[in-house]
């Protein structure tokens, strides 16, 4: 049944509703692009046979230039009723007049499917004569609503090939109802489109409208954005532990900050990739950076992280004697150059930060190096002369890359059991 709004208070409803997530007036269509959740509070037919309804609006091209869809039931009654098809069509003298469509009678048939009744030709009305069709007002505020959101649909988006297809909702609905509404589809698409209409929505009023819903739908988003991320970093950072990419890597880690996090047992912030630490020449030459420099979200004490490559040796190919194999030439020197930024860190830190509101601090630093892969250290004796190692030195924690994607495995493992 349609909401009874009176044309007064259209705006005092459109202005309210923006004010929450996805709701709006009747038929206010987000832009195609985004999402197919649509706020409806008029009666339809779905196209998709069995559909019980509230089903999907459909918007579906038939040409180039014009598009049907779902029709909505003005009126209905236990075997007539009065529907409105509209028409999407590419006008090219007149594009502001985008939107057609045909007003017609419907009856059921002796299967109680509806049938369209026999047009009747209006140029049989003869003088004197007049055919009149009488809308109530909530049917004409419906037909109104439709039609104004239709062409808010084109403007917004054009016509667009193949099926377009809308999630209507009531007016009022709260975040969990609307995403309710999107898992009795079954459909992943429909929530990635309301995942990627999200991220385009002002953070300020997704806060305030997911601090109005219940807590059970905060939480689920919580959790489900924390599996998300933990797969996606698995996904891709298994794919790259034959790399030899440095570039690429420090890509996915400026993405994936959270997970050198896991290393330590502190909350850490990025505060520069390939971060200066000063000690340039009166010449402006020399200096070091570090792939990254993090602080300590509560102390502000710094981390400087090197990276190297999943490909990067870890032992020299030959053992020194008594089954010991050296740390490789590149491992030992990432030690050196990590030190060292350690060391230049602390020379040149008054004339990096200002005084007043330093962005770190100095404290105690802690030293980062990713390298290597000890899957590829196949042998015994090379990953405990590695360990033996990375162990001996207090001041730099040394960590390969598959052991950082263990380490997300095992945190995805705890939120999956959680569950």
């Amino acid at each position: 049944m349609a909401e009874k709004t009176s044309a007064s208070n259209i705006g005092a409803v459109r202005s309210s509703a923006r004010r929450r997530l996805a709701v709006a007036t009747a038929w206010d269509w987000l832009p195609p692009e985004t999402i197919d959740v649509v706020v409806a509070t008029y009666r339809y037919e779905s196209l998709e046979v069995g559909v019980v309804k509230p089903g999907l609006v459909r918007i579906t091209s038939t040409s180039g230039s014009t598009a049907e869809v779902t029709q909505v039931v003005l009126r209905e009654g236990p075997r007539t009723r009065l529907v409105f098809t509209p028409m999407l069509v590419d006008n090219g003298k007149d594009p502001e007049a985008s939107v057609r469509g045909e007003l017609a009678y419907q009856s059921k048939n002796a299967a109680d499917e509806w049938e369209r009744d026999t047009p009747f030709d209006l140029r049989s009305v003869g003088a004197g004569e007049s055919v009149r069709l009488k809308l109530g007002s909530a049917e004409l505020l419906q037909l109104y609503k439709c039609v104004g959101a239709l062409y808010e649909h084109v403007g917004n988006g054009g016509l667009q090939s193949g099926t377009k297809r809308l999630l209507p909702v009531d007016v009022g609905a709260d975040v969990s109802q609307i995403l309710d509404a999107i898992a009795a589809i079954g459909k992943n698409d429909e929530v990635k489109r309301v995942l990627g209409w999200m991220t385009k929505q002002d953070p300020a009023q997704l806060a305030e409208a997911l601090q109005e819903a219940e807590p059970e739908v905060s939480s689920q988003i919580v959790v489900a954005a924390g599996l998300a991320r933990l797969r996606g970093f698995i996904a891709e950072a298994s794919a790259e532990l034959d790399s030899a990419d440095e570039k690429r890597w420090q890509e996915i880690i400026e993405r994936n900050v959270w997970v050198i996090g896991q290393i330590f047992s502190h909350p850490l912030v990025l505060v520069k990739r390939e971060a200066y630490l000063g000690g340039k020449s009166i010449r402006n030459t020399g200096g070091n950076t570090a792939d990254f420099l993090l602080r300590n979200q509560m102390t502000g004490d710094a981390l400087i992280v090197e990276m190297k490559t999943p490909a990067t040796k870890l032992t020299t190919d030959g053992q020194y004697r008594n089954n010991a194999y050296p740390p490789s030439k590149e491992l030992a020197g990432a030690v050196q150059q990590v030190l060292q930024d350690h060391h230049t860190l602390r020379q040149s830190y008054r004339s990096l930060v200002s005084d007043t509101d330093p962005e770190f601090r100095v404290f105690k630093p802690k030293l980062l190096l990713i390298i290597g892969n000890l899957a590829r250290e196949n042998d015994a004796d090379r990953v405990r002369s590695f360990e033996l190692f990375r162990t001996s030195m207090p001041d730099v924690d040394v960590i390969t890359f598959d052991e950082l994607v263990q380490k997300a495995k095992l945190l995805l493992g705890l939120f999956e059991g959680s569950q």
